[in-house]
């Protein structure tokens, strides 16, 4: 099995909606916010910027930041400032590249991938890969363009 292509570059952020107003700026491309209701936390928002569109598959630059002070990720962006959170790769089957890792020494958050709106993924521990924070993901069809949807069908 092998990585097919990078499709999202997670950054966490402070203050949402200045940093959307930022990379609006810098990139000279339409933001779409998803819907909380698509998010692995109803407290948490994602808007994301499309670098590239295929038609049935692309890439997003996403900026991720939470609502609520309490939230684990609040808390991150406390102890850790802003940054790069999640590089994610898109693979055929995110069952085999844990099994793949593993066998190549790699440590996953979880057993087996985690199901989500748009497909399956699972998270490699960054200690384990470099210090790179990778997410692998299985995308379900019509992922892309639901996601460009803003996460509506």
């Amino acid at each position: 099995m092998k990585a097919n292509f990078c499709f999202d570059f997670v950054v966490r952020v402070a203050d949402h909606d200045a940093s959307v107003e930022k990379y609006q700026e810098l990139f000279g491309i339409e933001p779409i916010e998803l819907d909380p209701e698509t998010l692995p936390d109803s407290t948490m928002r994602c808007t994301i910027f499309p670098l590239w569109d295929l038609g049935d598959r692309g890439m997003v630059f996403s900026l991720v930041s939470s609502t609520n002070p309490d939230s684990a990720l609040s808390k991150q962006i406390e102890a850790e400032g802003e940054g790069l959170m999640l590089f994610g790769v898109d693979v055929d089957d995110a069952g085999a590249i844990v099994e793949q890792g593993r066998a190549a020494g790699v440590e996953f958050q979880t057993p087996e991938p985690i199901p989500y709106d748009y497909g399956h993924m699972v998270y490699a521990k960054p200690k384990t890969t470099s210090g790179i924070p990778l997410f692998f993901s299985t995308h379900t069809p019509g992922w892309w363009q639901k996601s460009l949807a803003g996460g509506r069908d």
